[in-house]
């Protein structure tokens, strides 16, 4: 099997928009990353629609909904990046791509609920295909807790392990 990737980004307040933008594709330009091809971004497509406002509306609704306690620098939102080896994601057929991510949004679902999904959207625009999932980390008593669900070190090795598991099967 190939390397099954799954990489997860905190993101504070201040980092929602800017990770919506790119994940959306709300820009005309992307020079800090020249792999974006705009011409294909037609191609992009979502598992996951995402909110009809914007991530940080939808989080603060449903952080107000929770009754969560926020602080200044709490993790509103955390942004996975799911892919795998360019070589074998780039040798799929496209219908296998897509149950590639379907598979791994499920993993995910399972794991943070997946009514705390925001989006999950395919880029079909860059070398390789890969899928931007954000989620807003709250546990099943309503706290807003990245740690709690992450966890630490050992914990985001044994999400890893079971991926892995998951995507190999």
């Amino acid at each position: 099997m190939p390397y099954a990737i799954l990489r997860f980004q905190k993101r504070k307040a201040g980092g929602v928009a800017a990770c919506e933008r790119h994940n959306e594709r709300k820009k005309e330009a992307y020079k800090s990353n020249p792999d974006i091809d705009t011409e294909r971004s037609k191609n992009n497509y979502h598992l996951i629609a995402p909110p009809k406002y914007t991530y940080k509306k939808e989080i603060n609704q449903m952080v107000k909904e929770a009754g969560c306690k926020v602080r200044k620098d709490s993790v509103m939102m955390v942004e996975t990046l799911i892919t795998a080896s360019p070589e074998f994601m780039n040798s799929l057929p496209p219908e296998e791509q897509k149950a590639y991510f379907q598979t791994a949004l499920d993993f995910i679902s399972e794991r943070v609920g997946k009514q705390n999904i925001l989006s999950a959207v395919v880029h079909m625009d860059e070398r390789t295909p890969h899928m931007h999932l954000c989620f807003v980390p709250l546990t099943p008593d309503n706290k807003l807790s990245a740690k709690s669900i992450l966890g630490n070190q050992k914990s985001l090795s044994e999400w890893q392990t079971a991926y892995h598991e998951r995507m190999s099967a």
